[in-house]
């Protein structure tokens, strides 16, 4: 999608039609004229970057149905469905702006956001009012590649992670115009979150010190291989008999978490080492980050060449699963720690025990436990945050990846939705005992596929 041919750019904006409307084009709509049901076209999962595709505000769940380009729209207490509102292709995150009058979505295909209009008092409610996008007319071509998480940073600024340019596109929420970009130089920003002035940004793809271990002088450290005799003299066509190393090296750059003041959009802590895969953010009252991640062990095996190492010393496991938890001194932040989700590779787990791929995660008003999915088991699992420690799990539908929380009076957490995406369904949790998490209900959403 980085760059769009003009016959090309041409059919998409005529196959999406009124959902690249701007609101000044649709503000003649009557009130009484019904919302027209979404045509029955869709396309099975491309694997979409999901980032909060899932949100509750007030008596209404909001949900990212991904394969049928909608924005599904439920009542709370009864699950019932009250509108299908279609917007761009291949939409992966929701935002709620601040005073609740509108929700974002972005379009990752699309490169763009759909602005939903939520006020139940307007004659557009529950429509797409506008789009933002920011396409360069002269070029042909988008400057808004691949948008994927929202944050707010108040009713008159937000903030678009721009995926495949490794950005945060910085939006006047009035205009619907970028203003400005931030650069993150870390690969595919895709989980962004803000709280207490600041915002949070993840690159999903971070690195994990890892690297080629090739060189001229071998040191058996560092260095474990003649790069030139394996990768040049000898073997540059087949590479026949070719030798190669992976090692942790403390040199190597490895960004994981990006701070910003959202008053001056100025950079004010870079963190890493927090894992490889970083998927879900948190971030409680107090500025303390979690993040969802797997960690990976590639080098444990890493001699492969050299040593011929393998399965037996990777023991089958090739990630660790885990939550990270980031405390900051004033804008410094502390050495981080590590949750463990499973027993540390030389346990065998049973898959009673696996929380494979830990994605989405959500905190409760008091701080005090995390709900997390775990992808790749088909599970939704608490945590304490005081001891670390898994407190209880439930099975859920295929591939859970997004968590819609909601607390009560005391903070406590009460109950979730949670949108499993593969399956296309959203499980309803009863929370009330974060030891035994109960699935109340399940709500089927439409598919075309």
């Amino acid at each position: 999608m980085k760059r769009l041919l003009a016959g090309f750019t041409l059919i998409v904006f005529s196959f999406l039609g009124v959902w690249l409307l701007p609101a000044r084009d649709q503000k003649n709509v009557s009130d009484d004229r019904p919302t027209p049901s979404p045509a029955k076209v869709g396309h099975p999962s491309f694997l979409s970057p999901h980032f909060k595709p899932i949100v509750v505000h007030q008596d209404r769940l909001f949900v990212a149905n991904t394969p049928a380009d909608t924005v599904d729209v439920f009542e709370t207490s009864t699950n019932d469905l009250l509108a299908r509102i279609p917007v761009g292709i291949d939409p992966v995150s929701i935002a709620i702006r601040p005073d609740g009058l509108e929700v974002w979505v972005s379009n990752h295909i699309s490169d763009s956001i759909s602005v939903i209009d939520t006020n139940r008092k307007s004659s557009t409610h529950l429509r797409v009012i506008d789009t933002v996008q920011d396409i360069d007319l002269e070029k042909r071509a988008t400057n808004f590649d691949e948008p994927v998480g929202i944050a707010f940073a108040s009713n008159q600024k937000a903030y678009v992670a721009l995926s495949s340019e490794n950005k945060i596109a910085v939006i006047d929420v009035a205009s619907r115009k970028v203003s400005k970009h931030l650069n993150i130089p870390a690969q595919d920003p895709r989980a962004i979150s803000v709280r207490n002035g600041k915002l949070y940004v993840l690159p999903f793809e971070s690195n994990n010190k890892t690297q080629l271990s090739g060189g001229y002088k071998i040191d058996g450290d560092l260095v474990t291989f003649n790069a030139h005799e394996h990768s040049i003299a000898n073997n540059n066509v087949l590479s026949l008999g070719h030798v190669l190393d992976i090692v942790k090296h403390p040199n190597v750059p490895d960004k994981d978490l990006f701070v910003f003041d959202t008053e001056t959009d100025k950079l004010i802590e870079t963190v890493d080492t927090l894992g490889t895969l970083l998927y879900g953010l948190t971030i409680d009252s107090k500025g303390s980050v979690f993040v969802a991640q797997t960690d990976a062990r590639n080098h444990i095996n890493g001699r492969s060449g050299t040593k011929k190492h393998g399965l037996a010393q990777l023991q089958n496991r090739a990630f660790l699963n885990q939550i990270t938890r980031v405390d900051f001194q004033k804008n410094a932040a502390k050495k981080p720690s590590f949750i463990n989700l499973e027993p540390l590779p030389s346990v065998k787990i049973t898959p009673q025990d696996a929380f494979a791929t830990p994605f989405a995660i959500e905190i409760s008003s008091n701080d005090q436990t995390l709900i997390a999915t775990a992808a790749g088991s088909d599970k939704v699992f608490t945590v304490d945050t005081s001891s670390g420690k898994v407190m209880g799990h439930v099975k859920v539908g295929s591939v859970p990846r997004g968590i819609a929380l909601r607390s009560n009076d005391k903070g406590a957490p009460v109950q979730a939705w949670i949108l499993n995406a593969v399956e296309n369904s959203i499980s309803h949790i009863n929370l009330s005992d974060p030891e035994k998490p109960v699935v109340t209900s399940t709500i089927k959403l439409d598919d075309p596929t």
